[in-house]
């Protein structure tokens, strides 16, 4: 199978005003981008648009030439983008997932990848989310998990396990 890494939403504002473990995220992301490159496993930009105030992918992060940067206006990466075809040209046919919100953009976006015909691995200490209305956002992170680990053509694997070529 051909690999790409799909990176979601570490955007500025989602990142400085919403995210609780900043640290742990960006170094979990940051590191799969570097073994991505360092692999030759092309790497693939989402962003939000609705993302507000300052949309911006995180200054960390620097898409290099020829990494597409792919804007969605829903959840779902693959609706209305062109994420399907992005990957579809790259003879891609699995998306190893990390990025952001755990509860919304990765889990629809991961539920709608297989019948997009991609298998997808989801890199269960990569992504993150929230903890609005004095929830956990770890135990919402181990939800996602294991819900989507349920699914076909669905694994979640964490960071040290992950294959990406």
């Amino acid at each position: 199978m051909t690999a790409a890494l799909v990176v979601i939403d570490m955007q500025v504002s989602l990142i400085e005003d919403e995210t609780p473990n900043t640290d742990e995220i960006m170094s979990a992301v940051f590191r799969l981008v570097e073994r991505a490159r360092g692999d030759g496993v092309p790497v693939v930009w989402v962003l939000d648009t609705g993302v507000t105030p300052d949309p911006s992918l995180h200054p960390v992060f620097k898409p290099k030439p020829g990494e597409a940067v792919v804007r969605k206006d829903v959840c779902n990466a693959f609706v209305g983008t062109t994420l399907a075809g992005e990957l579809g040209g790259r003879g891609v046919d699995r998306i190893v997932v990390c990025g952001m919100q755990s509860d919304a953009c990765i889990d629809e976006t991961v539920h709608a990848a297989p019948n997009y015909g991609f298998a997808v691995t989801l890199v269960g200490d990569a992504h993150t989310t929230h903890d609005f209305h004095k929830r956990d956002f770890r135990d919402v992170i181990a939800t996602v998990n294991a819900n989507l680990a349920k699914l076909k053509d669905v694994e979640v694997v964490g960071l040290a396990e992950v294959k990406l070529a």
